[in-house]
């Protein structure tokens, strides 16, 4: 019986589905680059042979272009530790800044939860102190006016 690592990695080798292998070593990529340029990475994706990096900001691109040579050692030196970036055959390495805007999620400005009420109110008040417990029977009348 084979277990569910063993599948991923054999459909992964798929030729269709060899995209997500490559996504998965940029993944690798990222994290061993310096994080003055991992920090600033939108995307990374392949053409013709050359591994194109999307940068956030101008000053990382000059960043990039600064450790341009780091880069690409990080690039040949990753196929002799992670034996599943093999597929990885680039060229050139290229960044650019992306001007597409990243889509902000939406905020419900007026959202009310509303949940069931979990406590019935029956419990036993054996507070000594009279302030506490009255707060107390604040809380029991709230959780009661709930479950009407």
């Amino acid at each position: 019986m084979k277990d569910s690592q063993t599948i991923i990695s054999q459909l992964k080798r798929h030729p269709s589905l060899k995209t997500l292998e490559e996504k998965e070593c940029f993944n690798i990529l990222i994290e061993l680059l310096p994080n003055s340029i991992s920090n600033f990475i939108k995307f990374i994706y392949t053409k013709n042979n050359i591994l194109f990096f999307a940068l956030n900001h101008p000053s990382t691109k000059m960043e990039f272009n600064y450790k341009h040579n780091l880069i690409k050692d990080i690039l040949k030196k990753i196929e002799n530790f992670h034996p599943k970036c093999k597929c990885i055959n680039l060229k050139e390495i290229k960044a650019f800044v992306s001007n597409r805007k990243e889509r902000e999620p939406e905020i419900l400005k007026d959202a009310t939860f509303v949940y069931k009420e979990r406590s019935l109110g029956y419990f036993r008040n054996q507070i000594q102190d009279k302030k506490i417990h009255k707060i107390c029977e604040k809380i029991r009348e709230e959780i009661l006016k709930n479950n009407a």
